[in-house]
């Protein structure tokens, strides 16, 4: 005989259990949805070239600004190298071993996110592996295919503007 007591329910018939998973939810999601102003934060973003085509991703739903696509990166730990952060947000996101080339250019975000543009090299036979938490899909396009993108991160457009503009280089041709 089980002589452990039933759980305890809400009102509306909820356990304590069904009723702070649900608020973990809502807590994600409001996360999602407003995120903390991110001012004095920094970043790191990986370019890596193959073919002449970019490694683009599109952000999980999981993820702040999700659906979104952006070159690969994220956050740079305290005390942590901006190559030290970029090879860390490659395994973490793509499982992908990358080399840091050198720095591109450095860009702040809308909301305050300084961030560090890094060209990488991966291994010729190297494919990514995405993490679904942060990544829903992965592409390899064009310059042209990503400048027509309707869904792509305002820093995208503005790499690519100072690109042309010659405030970076890369081992393509505009």
């Amino acid at each position: 005989m089980n002589w452990s007591s039933p759980p305890d329910r809400t009102p509306d018939g909820r356990t304590a259990d069904d009723t702070s998973a649900a608020n973990q939810r809502s807590a994600r999601r409001a996360k999602i949805n407003n995120p903390k102003p991110a001012f004095g934060r920094r970043g790191v973003v990986a370019v890596i070239i193959r073919e002449d085509r970019f490694l683009v991703i599109r952000r999980s739903l999981a993820v702040t600004a999700p659906g979104k696509l952006c070159f690969p990166g994220g956050g740079i730990e305290p005390g942590e190298e901006e190559s030290e952060s970029l090879r860390r947000e490659m395994m973490e996101e793509l499982a992908l071993e990358v080399s840091p080339v050198r720095r591109l250019w450095r860009s702040t975000t809308p909301w305050g996110t300084k961030l560090a543009w890094w060209l990488a090299d991966i291994l010729p036979a190297a494919e990514p592996d995405p993490d679904p938490e942060e990544v829903a899909e992965v592409f390899w396009m064009s310059r042209l295919e990503l400048q027509s993108a309707e869904d792509v991160l305002p820093s995208v457009p503005q790499f690519f503007q100072a690109w042309r503009k010659g405030r970076l280089s890369l081992p393509l041709d505009w």
